[in-house]
């Protein structure tokens, strides 16, 4: 059996080469899942996953006999190169059973050697598999931890996620935590949002309007340009005819500052009940006080909460 030679890198470096290769390659196609696993050899026969687009590597804690190496009769499987450690093979078509591989140890006889059995499938496949003799080996303790280590962070990640959410209350904590969408008795528009004077070091990329029986929350996506690091406080309706203003119950925001060059969604929420809050149509200016000194002042001019004819809500950010 003839094999093209691979560099002599050890074998847990070449298997952490490869994969990250295969990984960025199935990032910009429709490939299964990449998948990296450690093994420790038992009597049973290990399966292994592989795919006729993506190599499959077996690396191994101790040096094989690359040129014993068997598959079963007539498997529709080829070798694509072997080291002094390590195999790369992938299918040739979609396996309709197992293929026996066996990979025998330098200097053990085939008997003895260990067994894999290969299958396909299209959603994921095995593209490194770290082989260890021994399953008390300090090498495949190590890859184990890290491991459980990286179950942990996404555990504890989405742990945290959750927790915020659940701290978000009323409507505007609603919406600046991603929890409320169009549906369920909510009503969502795009309002058009004039571009603000550069000297405000802020600014107004999208308004989306959340409605419901008793609320009505405007969502505004804001862009810190320029300046000191900028969070809401006090937010409140006027309208330049009349002089009406409408205090803001509730103002949100995510994240909690707004940083330079950051982006965010704030979230100001007000007491409305249609068609007894105003008459239909009335034109707002809105008003986002900065917190603290208020230096800088959001604005945004015709915000209408009541629409002046019927007219069905779209769909938010």
């Amino acid at each position: 059996m003839r094999f093209r030679p691979l560099p002599r890198l050890s074998g847990l470096l070449l298997a952490f080469l490869s994969f990250a290769a295969w990984a960025a390659a199935a990032e910009d196609s429709a490939l299964p899942r990449l998948r990296m696993r450690t093994v420790a050899l038992t009597a049973k026969a290990e399966g292994v996953r592989v795919s006729t687009r993506i190599p499959t590597t077996l690396t191994f804690d101790a040096p094989i006999n690359a040129q014993a190496v068997k598959l079963g009769d007539k498997a529709s499987v080829e070798f694509l190169s072997a080291g002094d450690r390590s195999i790369t093979l992938r299918a040739l078509e979609e396996l309709s059973e197992a293929v026996t591989l066996r990979v025998p140890f330098l200097n053990e006889s085939i008997l003895t050697a260990p067994v894999f059995k290969l299958t396909t499938a299209s959603d994921v496949v095995d593209a490194q598999v770290l082989v260890f003799r021994d399953a008390s080996a300090p090498e495949l303790m190590q890859a184990r931890l890290a491991a459980l280590e990286a179950r942990c962070s996404a555990c504890e990640a989405a742990l945290t996620a959750q927790r915020e959410r659940g701290t978000a209350t009323g409507p505007s904590g609603w919406i600046v935590s991603g929890q409320v969408e169009e549906g369920i008795g909510v009503q969502v528009k795009w309002l058009p949002a004039p571009l603000l004077s550069a000297t405000t070091g802020l600014d107004v990329a999208s308004v989306h309007r959340f409605k419901a029986d008793a609320w009505v929350v405007l969502a505004v996506k804001v862009a810190n340009l320029t300046g000191p690091p900028w969070r809401p406080g006090k937010a409140w309706l006027e309208n330049p005819s009349t002089g009406r203003r409408v205090e803001a119950r509730t103002v949100a925001m995510a994240p909690d500052v707004l940083p330079p060059n950051g982006t965010g969604l704030v979230a100001v929420e007000f007491d409305w009940k249609e068609g007894e809050s105003g008459p239909k149509g009335e034109a707002f200016r809105l008003v986002v006080q900065e917190a603290g000194d208020g230096a800088r002042t959001l604005g945004i001019p015709g915000v209408v909460l009541e629409d002046g004819t019927s007219t069905r809500e779209k769909s938010g950010p």
